[in-house]
């Protein structure tokens, strides 16, 4: 049985009388038994892995996966959506001939719970720090129906066949209320509905069904159609979502490519072929491995111990992150007048990761605070906002400001400046919080050792000896063209200005 705890409000499930177990405590327990059966296969201990999760997941249901690794025991390298493994995969066994130009793939999944379609692109592009091109795997967008999935298709077979057990049997009890017949026409019907994936009619049966009465019916395709009708349609949303999400048309999809055992039923392969517009759906994917070989691969290419094929995996934040906090408004004496309230968007819906951007906050001297939370879901559908959740991530307080204010009291300050980052995992987190400050440094007295600093920061100079040489080569009009320029720099700009940042301050994660 289960229930649910008054401490968190979280499903528990009764094992005895004083036992209950999380779903997160469940779920722990299969990943430790999967680990072990790794670890025998491959005779050695497994203590780090990559964990799929769908696409569609959350900041909640992330941090609920690591919460369940960490009860097993299990170090995760990082979170993978199934689709971008999926794709992954595709990179590196069916080895595209890639080209500058992005070839466009469509991967199809129905799954057993949900359906979703992601679109991503293959090309070669160029490492902004080698300078090779590399082969990149980039996700374009995504769409899915958390509930449109084979299981429900499984539970109205099911019923079905319940019914017809009942017809054919009336004088018998209800077999709806016998949970171990019920157990075994779902049993059946997940059979009946593979075979008919292949054929227009089967027998469903099953022997001591109820009352030890054997049963057996004739099922047939067109039973199947009429059971998910209003199923079909829904396929569509997914596939459109992903289409547009992604900015492109369905012209220049090139492949459509199948995975989920769902997309073995003739009627889903139609509606996909409709709402693509395509005339073949390519079905070389290992259903059942695809997704697992693509992050083994990822592991692979992360250890030092195995050689891989070079390939970047640039996934796409699902869902925008706004950062929310009171901006200060100041008169002409310095004094706050009144605070208003921005809310602004920081990483937008379908944003490459990982990656890390920065907030600067200039007018604040204090302790203050932020929030994160997810920004504008309006492009979700009614039911899907409802599936989705709280809002709210996180409150940050940023603590020690004043005393990093006094202590730099003759520094002019450029603001305090928070890094949040969204790693390869799609976890949202603040990297770091610091105070900018500037002082003036004089031209002629420590001109060097900005020309240090500047190098440093990717500015180049010359030296003072080849500056000095150049000089020597220069007509008479040229040095007099170059000192009235320089003339002019030092009026705009009679100080050079240094930058640099103070410890980081204490800022803890304070989570909804």
């Amino acid at each position: 049985s289960s229930g649910i705890t008054q401490s968190t409000g979280t499903v528990v499930f009764r094992h005895d009388d004083s036992t209950f177990y999380s779903v997160e405590e469940l779920l722990a327990m299969q990943m430790e038994n999967a680990v072990a059966m790794a670890s025998a296969h491959g005779e050695a201990a497994v203590s780090k892995i990559i964990l799929l999760v769908p696409p569609f997941f959350n900041q909640r249901e992330r941090e609920a996966m690591l919460n369940i690794a960490e009860i097993a025991g299990v170090q995760v390298m990082q979170l993978m959506t199934t689709n971008s493994a999926v794709a992954l995969q595709y990179a590196v066994f069916r080895n595209p001939k890639l080209t500058e130009k992005p070839m466009i793939v469509l991967f199809a999944n129905v799954g057993s719970q949900f359906t979703s379609a992601t679109v991503v692109s293959y090309s070669l592009q160029k490492d902004k720090i080698s300078g090779d091109k590399i082969p990149t795997v980039q996700v374009l967008g995504t769409g899915y129906d958390r509930s449109l999935g084979g299981f429900e298709m499984d539970l109205r077979l099911r019923d079905h066949l319940a019914q017809q057990f009942k017809a054919k049997y009336p004088k018998l009890s209800d077999i709806t209320k016998n949970q171990r017949a019920m157990q075994k026409l779902l049993k059946e019907a997940k059979k009946v509905k593979t075979v008919l994936s292949a054929n227009t009619e089967t027998k469903a049966q099953v022997e001591t069904l109820h009352e030890d009465t054997d049963f057996r019916v004739k099922v047939t395709r067109d039973d199947l159609i009429k059971l998910f009708a209003d199923l079909y349609p829904r396929f569509a949303v997914p596939f459109e979502t992903a289409i547009t999400t992604a900015g492109i048309s369905k012209v220049e999809i090139e492949q459509v490519v199948l995975f989920g055992a769902g997309t073995r039923v003739p009627k889903i392969q139609e509606e996909i072929l409709k709402v693509t517009e395509q005339t073949v759906l390519h079905k070389y994917i290992n259903t059942d491995e695809a997704a697992a070989m693509g992050a083994a691969f990822m592991a692979a290419s992360t250890s030092s111990v195995f050689r891989t094929k070079e390939i970047k995996l640039k996934d796409a934040n699902p869902f925008p992150f706004n950062v929310a906090f009171f901006k200060l408004v100041l008169n002409e004496e310095g004094e706050i007048t009144e605070s208003k309230l921005i809310d602004k968007e920081l990483y937008y819906r379908n944003n490459a990761l990982p990656q890390k951007k920065a907030m600067t906050y200039t007018k604040f001297t204090d302790n203050f605070h932020f929030n994160v939370s997810y920004g504008d879901l309006s492009f979700l559908s009614e039911k899907q906002e409802s599936e989705f959740g709280t809002r709210p991530l996180m409150m940050v307080h940023v603590k020690g400001v004043q005393d990093v204010f006094n202590a730099h009291h003759d520094k002019h300050s450029k603001g305090i400046k928070a890094h949040i980052l969204v790693d390869e995992s799609g976890l949202i987190s603040v990297d770091s919080v610091e105070a900018i400050f500037e002082t003036k440094v004089a031209n002629k007295t420590e001109s060097g050792l900005w020309d240090s600093v500047s190098n440093f920061f990717g500015g180049t100079t010359d030296g003072e000896g080849g500056e000095e040489k150049k000089e020597e080569t220069k007509v008479e009009g040229e040095k007099k063209k170059e000192e009235e320029e320089e003339k002019k720099q030092e009026e705009k700009k009679p100080e050079n200005v240094r930058l640099f940042s103070v410890g980081n301050l204490e800022a803890p994660h304070c989570f909804a």
